[in-house]
């Protein structure tokens, strides 16, 4: 599987370049190694924090297309599987609310420690389930979790079990070395939900406290070295990490109305890098909840300060988006595209002379969840508008193009098998 597969295989799932990046980057090592990629019923969301490291949060069973009954399945499994846990989902300060952060610091520290050894003892690098959420547990979740921000917790502790010997014996429960969460056939209740929330928040809190603890000298010494790297890209006419991030938060508010409120702010400077974006180097700012896995990221320029991409991650995205037939999706692209231009237009603001569509068309006559219209200036520079085929915005990203080309075939791991696609890249009129 080349980088341009990997990329499309993880581009059904709402993330910046720098979180697809992190995928494509551990895939591909991954398959160097060891020739081949195998699935199971796990997936993870991933971004990465001010230290640079990778970050997880659990999340259900996904596979590329839809089938009745089967719920969403697009989220490129495989590839995000194989991530390595270098840290976990939580900075150690990362909750705005104070009766989480609360609930966190009372934590007694024989506690801490068995979350860390339920991490360290998994056979895998993500969490599974041994069945997929329903539309309405999706939806409790939601809603719990913002319950559980506001102080809602459980009544009781999740089980954990080391075998499935053991798990037999629950209805539910966490198995341990496979990272399993063994759900019963019924609808969950509110308390086993709250309880899925509180684990997986304890656990990531407790191994990120562990890990900063154990890497301290050298997180120390990554952010000397990044402002550093600041102070030096301030020098030679850059903008500062706070000028970056007040221009994202206007970007925050103008693009997808929000204001952070309730939400995590991090940033972090990604120096240059052979091959990408010419040897620009950027600032990524990003507003997250841990708890209802909720991501906005943002790349800023880091020398003139302009946006490079601004992406939207939630489960709300993955549940509305669909997989519609080629034949649908061509209904609705010129709607869409009519949709984009107001976003390039209103939130972008640069000039363009050409647009493009692109999406992917299967074997079996489906697309993938979302399209792209891609809007190209003189220049060459382009930016992508991304849309669910709902009308969802998710991402706008400044891409180069100069690659695509329509009819170029791609082979996309789905979690068992390769699904061969084919690219359409047309210019609009």
């Amino acid at each position: 599987m080349g980088v341009e597969e990997l990329r499309d295989a993880v581009g059904g799932i709402c993330m910046t370049e720098e979180m697809k990046k992190a995928v494509i980057d551990n895939v591909r090592k991954r398959t160097e190694a060891s020739g081949g990629i195998q699935e199971k019923q796990k997936i993870q969301k991933i971004q990465k924090n001010k230290n640079g490291k990778t970050v997880r949060s659990a999340k259900k069973q996904t596979g590329r297309r839809e089938k009745a009954g089967s719920g969403w399945k697009y989220l490129a499994a495989a590839a995000v599987l194989l991530l390595v846990v270098g840290a976990a989902a939580v900075p150690v300060r990362a909750f705005v609310n104070s009766l989480v952060r609360e609930r966190m610091e009372e934590m007694p520290q024989e506690e801490k420690s068995a979350y860390v050894e339920t991490v360290e003892e998994a056979a895998v690098a993500a969490d599974g389930f041994s069945r997929a959420y329903t539309e309405q547990e999706k939806a409790r979740y939601q809603e719990l979790a913002q319950k559980y921000q506001e102080g809602v917790f459980p009544e009781s502790a999740l089980p954990q079990v080391k075998s499935e010997e053991e798990a037999a014996g629950y209805e539910f429960c966490y198995l341990v070395p496979e990272a399993t969460f063994c759900l019963p056939e019924r609808e969950l209740t509110d308390e086993e939900l709250l309880e899925i929330i509180d684990f997986t928040v304890k656990r990531d809190y407790a191994y990120t406290e562990a890990y900063e603890q154990e890497h301290a000298e050298e997180i120390e010494a990554k952010e000397a070295k990044e402002q550093e790297a600041i102070a030096g890209n301030v020098e030679s006419g850059g903008i500062t990490e706070q000028q970056a991030i007040e221009i994202a938060r206007e970007k925050l508010a103008d693009i997808f109305g929000m204001t952070g409120e309730g939400y995590e702010q991090n940033s972090y400077y990604n120096e240059p890098e052979e091959g990408r974006r010419a040897g620009r180097a950027d600032y990524c700012v990003n507003w997250t909840n841990y708890i209802s896995h909720k991501y906005y990221y943002f790349n800023i320029d880091a020398q003139d300060g302009h946006l490079i991409s601004a992406t939207y991650s939630g489960e709300d995205v993955h549940r509305e988006a669909r997989i519609l037939t080629t034949e649908e999706a061509q209904e609705r692209i010129p709607q869409l595209q009519i949709a984009a231009a107001e976003v390039m237009d209103s939130k972008v603001g640069v000039p363009y002379d050409k647009v493009y569509v692109y999406y992917l068309c299967y074997e079996d006559g489906s697309t993938g969840s979302h399209g792209r219209f891609y809007f190209a200036g003189s220049d060459g520079n382009a930016y992508g508008i991304g849309l669910t085929w709902d009308g969802l915005l998710f991402e706008i990203e400044e891409q180069d193009i100069s690659g695509l080309q329509d009819g170029m075939e791609r082979e996309l791991w789905n979690g068992e098998t390769y699904d061969k696609a084919t690219v359409v890249f047309q210019e609009m009129s």
